[in-house]
Formats: C-alpha cells, structure tokens, sequence
C-alpha cells in the first residue's frame, strides 16, 4: 500500500470518505516533504470534530462514541502496564489514589449507546456480542488456566517472554475487540447526543488528567512512570479538546 494511501487513512472516516482520494494523490503528487503536515492536519482534525462532513446522520457521534471508547481502552492497557502502583489505584478501599476513576467513569455511562429494549433486537446484539467477543474470551480463558496451573510460575528464558507476550497480545486483542463491539452496536442502539458525548469526553478527559498527575507524585519516578504519565496526559488534552470542540459546535 502506498504511503500517500496510509496516510489519507489516519483522517477521521467522513474526511477520507469525502476527500480521501483527493487528499492521496495531493500527498503523493507533493512528495514526503508533506507528510508532516498530512499528519498534522490529520491530528487536527480529530481534535476537532465540529468541522467534519457527515455522509450520513449521527456518522459524527457513531465515530466519536467508538474513539472515545478506544481512549478508554487505552488508558486501560496504560495504567495496567505500571501496576502495581501506590499512586494510581482502582480499589475502594484507597478512595484518595483512586478518586481519578469517578469521573472516569461517569463519562462511560453518559456516553454508552442504549439498544432498544425490544426482544428481536436484543438477541441479535447477543449474537453480535458473543461473536464479537468469543475469539479474546477464549484467549482470556487459556491465559487463567496457565496461570492457575502454576506453569507460569517456573517458566523462565523463552518461555517466560512467550507467557509476558501472550499475557499483553491477549490483553490488547481484547481491548481492540471491546472497541469493535461498540462499533457494532452502534449501528442499531440509541446514540448518546452531542451534549452527552462532549460531557463525556470532558469527564474522561478530567479522570485521565487526574490519573496523569497522580503518577507525578510517585516518590522515586521511574522512566516507566514518565511514559505512562506522558501518554496518560496526551490522552486527557485529546478527550478534553474534543469535548471542548463539541459543546462549541453545539452552541
């Protein structure tokens, strides 16, 4: 595939659906002297999602419903990958390390999409979720029983880097599998308003901040805590532009 073609992708589906081709011959008539500002203007665009086409109605909301749950997924996958920590905890027992996940959270509620609560559809979301869903679960699945048969415990050499790389592939295939079933689901549930979604992505922008400063406070910083607190807050600034952009479109 063509590098003119790769990067006409990065730009959100109703961009690259109206001018993708248009924007693939100017990058690859131009050369690679504009691939920055491809990027940049790709990057810019996503930020600002009161200035993107619809080729159909509610494409903005349905795209923005799945991204904001991708981010989630990743902040996910980020602050698993410091675990343990002292600073950033998601147990009620530790309110104070763990009061970045009430907004968190509150922002996934405002912005899942709601099925009809009608019999046929229902069952068919079923369908769509175990189908979805039956490839990571069965992976979940090897990984526990490896885990309870203590073989994990005595793996070392080759065999302990297999177990940490399947342990993660498995943790990001399902990740990645989550954020398709919304996707799915979104094609038929009730979408979350304009309103709702601008809240939401100003909540999780507000939770991952959070998140972001608290691993700062960690007494002996470690480079792996400065890459979580980095990308944690890139996240935040993303969510909360976003939302910002929303509720500015909406007024």
């Amino acid at each position: 595939m063509r590098a003119a073609t790769l990067l006409a992708g990065l730009y959100p589906p109703a961009v690259r659906e109206r001018w993708g081709a248009d924007i693939s011959r100017e990058v690859s008539a131009s050369g690679v002297r504009s691939w920055p500002d491809t990027l940049a203007g790709a990057a810019r665009l996503w930020l600002h999602p009161g200035d993107w086409p619809e080729t159909f109605t509610g494409q903005t909301r349905r795209v923005l419903t799945v991204t904001l749950f991708a981010i989630i997924a990743t902040s996910g996958l980020l602050v698993r990958a410091v675990a343990p920590s002292t600073t950033l905890t998601a147990d009620v027992r530790h309110p104070a390390t763990s009061l970045w996940l009430a907004p968190l959270l509150l922002g996934i509620v405002l912005a899942a999409p709601l099925p009809p609560l009608r019999g046929e559809t229902l069952r068919h979301l079923t369908a769509v979720a175990v189908r979805t869903l039956a490839a990571p679960g069965i992976a979940a699945l090897a990984m526990v029983l490896t885990a309870w048969s203590g073989v994990a415990e005595h793996a070392t050499g080759f065999a302990e880097a297999a177990l940490v790389a399947y342990y993660w592939l498995t943790l990001g295939f399902t990740a990645l599998r989550l954020c398709t079933l919304v996707a799915r689901v979104s094609q038929t549930a009730t979408l979350p308003t304009t309103r709702r979604l601008s809240t939401a992505l100003l909540h999780i922008g507000t939770g991952l901040a959070l998140a972001a400063s608290q691993t700062l406070l960690r007494t002996a910083p470690h480079p792996d805590s400065l890459v979580q607190t980095l990308a944690l807050g890139l996240l935040a600034t993303v969510a909360i532009s976003t939302g910002h952009d929303l509720r500015r479109k909406r007024a």
